[in-house]
């Protein structure tokens, strides 16, 4: 059992500071969440995704949550992260980050670097890169599988969202990561109504909304809409927008009127594990 599990626990943002300084100052967004759990028990994952991205000095879409609304220099206690890519992020050093603020543009607010170099350059590159993994192709019409004949996924979904990163061409052959203008790719991507799970980009820079879920509810459709309509207006404007939901389960009347839906697919998960013994 986690240290404090029991009892009065620490605000997220206290949790999530605790989990990178105890992977040596750099961590993903899995590993941080895996952390909390461990020792904290059970906290909604959209929840701890926001903290990192509220307290990451140099991530653009901090400025639409409720306590970054306000120009400011990025010099207070919730100012300690700083975003990589690639869903990992550091402790923030000014001297090696440079100094970061939330200034006015216009009608807008935007996160800029102070000290005279360009907010919009590419992040540094992490120290570690993301594991490779392998899953089945994927097949058939409204509810497509991906793999035959096996049995349902009992791990969890943050997990299986990194196969489906690692392995986009299994549901899309020409499908790649998006990744904006800032280098911010399209893991966890987060936007002003919430966090997209996986956000893909054909050739044709056509976008697609992944969104992973145990359980097809209408909450889970309205979400997907809601990115998709979110995509459309700011990354796309005019093109079409596909959106993608993986889950273990859904109920027939759900999968009824996601068919009434255009642009929306439902894919259902299946993982196989094959364990071979070795001999010199």
């Amino acid at each position: 059992m986690g240290k404090n599990k029991i009892g009065k626990r620490p605000p997220v943002w206290e949790m999530v500071k605790e989990a990178v300084e105890s992977m040596n100052g750099e961590a993903s967004y899995k590993e941080i969440k895996e952390y909390i759990w461990q020792h904290y028990g059970e906290v909604k994952e959209r929840t701890i995704n926001c903290q990192i991205i509220i307290c990451s000095v140099n991530q653009k879409s901090r400025v639409y949550y409720p306590a970054n609304r306000k120009p400011r220099n990025c010099n207070s206690k919730y100012d300690f992260l700083y975003t990589l890519g690639n869903g990992r992020v550091t402790l923030y050093n000014p001297k090696e980050h440079g100094v970061w603020g939330i200034v006015e543009a216009g009608d807008k607010l935007m996160v800029k670097r102070l000290d005279g170099i360009d907010a919009d350059e590419k992040p540094a590159v992490p120290r570690t890169t993301r594991k490779k993994y392998e899953t089945a192709p994927a097949t058939s019409p409204l509810t497509k599988k991906v793999e035959e004949e096996q049995t349902y996924i009992s791990g969890s979904f943050p997990q299986v969202r990194e196969v489906v990163y690692n392995n986009l061409s299994l549901v899309g052959k020409n499908l790649r990561i998006y990744t904006d203008a800032s280098g911010r790719q399209g893991f966890e991507y987060p936007t002003e109504v919430g966090i997209i799970d996986i956000l893909a980009a054909d050739p044709h820079q056509r976008l697609t909304v992944m969104e992973f879920a145990e359980e097809v509810t209408p909450e889970v459709l309205s979400r997907i809409l809601g990115y998709m309509g979110w995509v459309r207006r700011n990354l796309t404007p005019g093109k079409e927008v596909k959106g993608m939901i993986f889950t273990n389960d859904i109920e027939e009347h759900m999968l009824l009127s996601i068919s009434q839906v255009p642009g929306i697919e439902v894919y259902q998960l299946k993982m196989s594990l094959e364990v071979n013994k070795m001999s010199a």
